[in-house]
């Protein structure tokens, strides 16, 4: 196979600060020292900032990159710490729940959170031993 894995995905962000302080000061991504737009986010896989226009497109969970985390209530409270609306979806994106604490359980629809961040971009937050990844990558996950 000639592909090796995903290396970084970029994010459009129309204010630095304001990306900076939800990717670095919530979510704990580290900075570059060379490339402070470039965030490291674990397992040789980093996040570019990307400064760009306003765009047209209203938000579109479809539209998504995903961090994996240790556990999904952790994230959820520490969204909801910060003024953050987390959600979840069914496969289809037809329903959707909203998140209103870290308490609830958190099995609808996929399994995952998604939330948006200062620019209406959708990061979703997958635990790999539950929800639908589970399912479909069994125990070995």
């Amino acid at each position: 196979m000639l592909i090796k894995g995903l290396h970084h995905i970029g994010v459009p962000v129309q204010n630095m600060d304001r990306a900076e302080a939800f990717y670095v000061g919530i979510l704990g991504l580290t900075p570059c020292e060379q490339k402070p737009n470039w965030l490291f986010a674990g397992d040789h896989f980093s996040v570019h900032l990307m400064p760009s226009r306003p765009d047209l497109e209203q938000v579109n969970p479809a539209r998504h990159f995903t961090l994996e985390v240790a556990r999904l209530e952790e994230i959820a409270g520490l969204l909801l710490t910060h003024g953050l609306r987390p959600y979840q979806l069914t496969v289809d994106q037809a329903r959707r729940r909203d998140i209103t604490s870290a308490d609830e359980p958190l099995d609808f629809g996929i399994g995952t959170i998604f939330v948006e961040d200062p620019d209406g971009n959708t990061v979703e937050f997958l635990q790999r031993d539950r929800g639908i990844t589970a399912e479909i990558l069994g125990s070995a996950a």
